[in-house]
């Protein structure tokens, strides 16, 4: 092999390693982000169908396409959408539970709390659209998926470090049998090199990223408070056995347990009551509940690190990215209710939502930073090997050839997944209290410092009533909707 020609395969062999992590991201999805961040929800659920629409028609239910269903689906349901939102929902369902069963890993890498939240909208869905049965079995679909929620997690994290493992081999045996060709190696180089990543500075910059996560505040497992919540107040307003009476006890004693909220307390006492025959279900016409989903939770950035690492006579630069959780805010400090010109009250939190979303990202961080080091490390010892060999050659085409491979790695860094189902709410707030006695039942929901009511809702007159709300952020149209009893 003569020089021009190894100059050009070593180089290309730099860039390919170089780039061989890749990045994944949410890019094909920003025109639905954006939408839905300027309120048009409707173009937001076809924009991101149309993306659905572009793909292979074997694929579109598959796993590869379970946040474009997610993304569908939440922007379905703020436009009120809510028959289409409930398909996404359980296409994006189907795709979670055909990645679960694949012994190898692909497509959107899915969190534990993807699995109840989507779950949990589609059964919103389906209850606002009136179907009572079929969301009465998505409910308990969603009261399974959080029982087993900690067992999906531990479950993840022991797939995702075998496959780690495997990759970490397999990079290290291209990356060997590659740069051997050229007359370096980088077994030995591979091994030094992780040692210098992980001490020093550079393992003093790792450790400090890893420590801003761990002073957040999280709930002890990897369920979610609201969706228990929502699940018992669905329950207790559409019982019509002894049974549902007592899923809503159960699933109020699992949110209480959870936030210890005031409205947590008060669904679980009304169910209780109910299950112990101490209120009639005609008392329950006296009731509303409002549930108010607020805001937008965390967003996943892209961090980059460039550490130098000095080695052999010469400093390399050790690049790579990270994952950085980013909080956003809240749509509105609370809701108040009121009858008229009387303040009824105020909404209170139930759940944190970034709380179940920081949960989950500490448990798989550890895992995320050791391989996208590892990774980083892989493509720094093949700049190391190609140099060395260039080197030894001696020379002006030696010197050529080191420099751009030097050049051609360094340019490039091994990224990291930033995908992630962006379009949750920060928090879930809710209300419950005594409807008005007038004879519309009317009550008007206003927003903090609002000059005019953000709705006005007249109440069912039987069973318990919900109107559900919910605002991504301040000033864009809201979602107001009365689920109540029997889907009304």
């Amino acid at each position: 092999m003569n020089m021009s020609t190894q100059s050009q395969r070593l180089v290309a062999l730099a860039v390919l390693a170089a780039l061989a992590a890749g990045c994944a991201s949410t890019a094909h999805l920003k025109d639905a982000e954006t939408h839905y961040y300027a309120g048009e929800y409707k173009a937001a659920a076809e924009s991101a169908r149309q993306k659905l629409a572009e793909a292979e028609p074997e694929d579109r239910a598959g796993q590869r396409f379970i946040l474009d269903n997610l993304y569908s689906g939440a922007a379905s349901f703020m436009a009120g959408d809510t028959a289409d939102a409930a398909e996404d929902f359980g296409r994006a369902a189907d795709g979670i539970a055909e990645q679960d069963d694949s012994t190898f890993g692909s497509g959107y890498p899915t969190r534990t709390y993807d699995v109840s939240m989507a779950a949990n909208y589609k059964a919103l869905a389906l209850w606002a659209e009136g179907d009572t049965e079929s969301a009465r079995v998505a409910f308990r679909l969603t009261a399974d998926a959080q029982e087993r929620a900690d067992d999906r997690n531990a479950k993840a994290i022991r797939k995702a470090e075998d496959e780690a493992e495997k990759r970490k081999a397999d990079e290290t045996a291209k990356a060997e049998s590659e740069t051997a060709s050229s007359g370096g190696g980088s077994g030995g180089v591979i091994h030094s090199l992780m040692e210098m990543a992980t001490s020093g500075d550079a393992g003093r910059q790792i450790e400090e990223y890893k420590a801003e996560y761990s002073s957040w505040s999280v709930y002890d497992n990897f369920q979610v408070p609201s969706t228990w919540f929502l699940d018992s107040v669905f329950a207790l307003a559409n019982a019509e056995m002894a049974s549902d009476l007592e899923h809503a006890s159960f699933a109020a004693r699992k949110a209480l347990g959870m936030t210890e909220s005031a409205p947590a307390k008060s669904i679980y006492e009304l169910a209780e009551a109910r299950a112990d025959g101490k209120l009639s279900a005609s008392k329950l016409d006296n009731v509303f509940v409002v549930v108010f989903e607020n805001g937008l939770g965390p967003e996943i950035e892209e961090r980059r690190f460039d550490i130098p690492i000095p080695y052999n006579g010469r400093v390399y630069m050790l690049s790579f990215a990270l994952p950085k959780l980013v909080r956003r805010g809240a749509a509105y400090s609370k809701l108040t209710i009121r009858d008229g010109a009387v303040a009824i009250g105020d909404t209170s939190p139930v759940a944190d939502l970034d709380k179940v979303v920081v949960r989950e990202f500490q448990a798989r961080l550890p895992g995320i930073v050791a391989s996208q080091v590892f990774e980083a490390v892989v493509k720094l010892a093949v700049q190391v090997a190609i140099v060395e060999a260039a080197k030894e050659k001696g020379g002006a085409q030696g010197a050529f050839l080191a420099s751009l491979a030097t050049s051609a790695i360094s340019s490039a860094v091994t990224g990291t997944d930033t995908r992630h189902w962006n379009l949750l709410p920060k928090e879930l707030q809710a209300i419950v209290w005594k409807k008005p006695k007038t004879k519309d039942r009317e009550i008007e929901i206003w927003v903090p410092g609002g000059v005019q009511p953000l709705a006005k809702v007249a109440l069912p007159e039987k069973g318990l009533s919900v109107v559900y709300v919910k605002v991504p952020a301040p000033g864009l149209p809201p979602l107001v909707r009365i689920l109540g009893a029997q889907g009304q």
